[in-house]
């Protein structure tokens, strides 16, 4: 197995290096101007931090979101998704793709580390926020589970990924017997959600702030009231925390479906973004079900494993789709 993945790594690093080079990446992204990029961050963190953390692939170092970063501000042009989408809605063609870089759920570490590297760079982007969590010591019930299958010295990971398809009721009776196996356990700062004052911040300093519900349930697992209340409720809580208007949402995990989509718009939201990986074009568009790529910092490193311009700009423009062909990754 460590060769076959040692050879399809060396495999990615070589053909991105030689598009790089050859030219064939900046052909690809001039091909891009009339469409929409949307990138999909959830975590930054330092690597023994992001080590520490049950599920590493959500997590990118700040070396790693720099590099992204500075790529970014060379090749596309970047803005928060909200005004992003409503220019390109209007036709308006740019001379470089349209990039807007968006993070899921709401972490600390998204203003400790993230918002100063976006700045360096004079960049903007968007942060979905759980709104239940905001300023609370409490976290989702995936963290919360993560943390007591790690110390059972068990698959982390794995077994959060399994519990998704429990119905709530199955899965909230897991995580009781499993934190009462563990024992009680206080999480620390680095894994809390960001306060009211770190979104006015970043409110302020012209990012943009979109609803990721209240408590991040799988939201296709509701019924309609509680789905209902989700959407609505997060948006209001959230708007009184910025007195701003919120455009956008982020549905959980992914997960929705034809009812989900009809109160997200019921609800007054603009857009929405799912978890399918790719680039938005014009025809056929979907506004409540953009496509976005979900950023692995393992998939993105090369060889020795630094963080890759090449293999980033081959991920963003979809040739590492086409060429190395993969499914949705929620």
């Amino acid at each position: 197995m460590v060769s076959v993945l040692s050879t399809k790594s060396l495999l990615r690093n070589v053909t991105a290096s030689c598009l790089e080079h050859g030219g064939l990446l900046a052909a690809q992204e001039h091909r891009l101007r009339d469409t929409l990029t949307v990138l999909c961050y959830h975590r930054v963190l330092p690597r023994h931090l992001k080590m520490q953390y049950f599920d590493p692939q959500l997590v990118v170092t700040p070396e790693m979101f720099d590099l992204h970063c500075a790529t970014l501000a060379r090749y596309y042009d970047v803005e928060p998704l909200d005004r992003a989408l409503a220019a390109w809605l209007a036709g308006e063609a740019p001379d470089r793709p349209r990039a807007a870089i968006t993070f899921d759920d709401g972490y600390r570490d998204n203003e400790a580390y993230a918002a100063p590297i976006l700045a360096r760079h004079e960049l903007k982007a968007t942060f979905y926020i759980v709104s239940g969590f905001v300023g609370s010591s409490d976290r989702p019930w995936y963290d919360r589970a993560g943390t007591a299958l790690m110390r059972l010295g068990r698959d982390a990971q794995a077994e959060v990924g399994k519990a998704k398809f429990l119905s709530p009721l199955e899965r909230q009776n897991w995580l009781d017997a499993l934190e009462r196996e563990a024992g009680s356990a206080e999480p620390t700062a680095d894994d809390l959600m960001m306060d009211q004052a770190a979104l006015r911040r970043l409110a302020a300093a012209g990012h943009e702030i979109g609803s990721h519900t209240v408590t991040h349930p799988l939201l296709d697992q509701l019924g309609e009231q509680e789905r209902r209340d989700e959407i609505r409720r997060s948006r209001i809580e959230l708007e009184a925390v910025t007195s701003a208007s919120l455009s956008g949402f982020s549905y959980p995990n992914g997960n929705f479906d034809a009812g989900v989509k009809g109160l997200v718009s019921q609800a007054g939201y603009h857009y929405a973004v799912s978890a399918d990986p790719g680039v938005n074009r014009r025809a056929g568009a979907d506004t409540l079900a953009l496509k976005r790529w979900f950023i692995s910092e393992d998939r993105l490193a090369d060889i020795r494993g630094l963080p890759s311009r090449a293999l980033f700009r081959m991920e963003i423009c979809g040739l590492s789709q086409r060429l190395f062909r993969r499914g949705r990754i929620s």
